[in-house]
């Protein structure tokens, strides 16, 4: 049976690599639904936990098992089947055999070969080199890439883009990277986030029903109380916050003020993650749930007219859209709640770290709603906010008139793997 390989998401931590990873299951499946999924995941003992679909099998790519057991094994297998052809691979260790059996390896990443990320460079290639050994073509669905400008990330990316089959840029500023980057052989295009055409349908596991059920009762309750004129989701991330402490800010104690601050002003305030690991306790790392119980705590301090309400359990990307399609307006610092919300023609302020929301803001003319987390202001924010709110009818049928060209162009890179065209070219 026809196979596909992905790598470089999971379905539990990080819920906007679960978003991306569903939707191209979930699209490809719609179209066969005998095709085979091998997922790489960095989390591999948490995803066999959720995922039970009989037809995604999952293998590890933590940064050992690339090390010690793809790499190795690759390097082997990859000469025997020079040596004696394709069929050798049926005597490879199972990882291996899918790998090199796959039509393609789809990468998810999110954000590669960016300057100033040198540290994930290992990561970045290793994370597809097994895969050429093997002779599987690589594409690497839309992403962030670039800028080049610094020598090590320079050669790295020249080395690994050039041999991908295809790099689908996700934004018109990393199209510019790569049209500027002289990559002799690099083969390109532009299409938007494949998140954008998620559907709660295409979701692999049912983390959280029971509590989001729950959490969800409370806000259409809440929201019908005295005095509250709107509904207002935050989304902080884990990654702005440890940035942002290492530059001496505290992004958390911004964030305090400004849902105080809208509480004051009428607002009802969602506090809700995108990257969960519930069972991993104040780890930060694609985990935004110890963030949210600091700002609960904060807020609950100080004795609002309007309480919180926050999730802070584990859900999934289903559970998040569910949550998102409830608000009036977003202020978001993850990237895939934004992509959410836009998804939804939900209106949202961003409060980001790459020029990754930009470029996809800027799709819908709301890039002037995109503040760099280094301006750290909480009356900004909050006037931003307020101000996102009141005009929200116009900014939400702008949002709607952007959103089908950017939903087609989201569909580009999936309905290519399907293709005839590609299917010659990866041959």
């Amino acid at each position: 049976m026809k196979s596909y390989s992905i790598i470089a998401a999971t379905a539990y931590g990080n819920r906007g690599a679960e978003a991306m990873l569903e939707t191209v299951v979930g699209r490809l499946k719609a179209e066969d639904p005998q095709l085979v999924f091998h997922v790489f995941s960095y989390y591999p003992d948490d995803d066999r936990r959720l995922i039970s679909a009989p037809n995604v099998h999952l293998h590890s790519s933590t940064p050992l098992a690339l090390v010690a057991w793809l790499l190795p094994w690759a390097v082997l297998f990859g000469v025997l089947r020079l040596v004696l052809g394709r069929r050798i691979l049926a005597l490879a260790p199972a990882s291996i055999r899918a790998l090199g059996r796959s039509t393609v390896l789809v990468d998810l990443a999110g954000v590669a070969f960016i300057d100033g990320r040198e540290k994930f460079l290992p990561f970045n290639f290793l994370t597809l080199l097994p895969a050429w050994l093997l002779g599987t073509p690589v594409v690497k669905m839309p992403q962030a890439v670039g800028p080049f400008e610094k020598p090590l990330n320079r050669f790295a990316a020249r080395l690994a883009l050039s041999r991908c089959t295809m790099v689908w840029a996700r934004g018109g500023r990393t199209r510019e990277h790569l049209d500027h980057s002289g990559f002799k052989g690099l083969r390109y295009r532009q299409g938007d986030d494949i998140a954008f055409n998620y559907k709660i349908e295409y979701s692999l596991t049912r983390e959280g029903e029971a509590p989001i059920h729950k959490l969800l009762e409370t806000l259409a309750t809440d929201r019908r109380g005295d005095g509250v004129r709107g509904v207002i989701g935050v989304c902080p991330s884990s990654v702005v916050a440890v940035q942002a402490r290492q530059r001496g800010d505290s992004y958390e104690s911004v964030l305090v003020e400004v849902v105080a601050d809208l509480s004051r002003n009428g607002f009802l305030v969602v506090l809700f993650p995108n990257a969960t690991r519930e069972n991993d306790g104040d780890a930060e790392r694609n985990n935004d749930l110890p963030l949210i119980r600091r700002i609960l705590a904060g807020t609950d301090a100080l004795a609002l007219p309007i309480s919180p309400i926050a999730c802070t359990f584990d859900i999934n990307a289903a559970g998040i859209k569910r949550i998102i399609a409830e608000l009036d307006v977003a202020l978001v610092s993850r990237f895939h709640a934004m992509v959410g919300a836009l998804s939804l023609g939900v209106p949202c302020a961003v409060l980001g770290w790459s020029h990754k929301y930009a470029e996809v803001m800027a799709r819908f003319g709301q890039e002037s709603e995109v503040m760099d987390y280094k301006q750290l202001s909480a009356e900004e924010l909050r006037d931003r906010v307020v101000r996102v709110f009141e005009h929200r009818v116009e900014i939400r049928d702008c949002i709607l008139a952007s959103l089908p060209e950017v939903q087609a162009s989201a569909d580009l890179p999936v309905a290519a793997l399907l293709t005839e065209d590609l299917g010659a070219s990866l041959a």
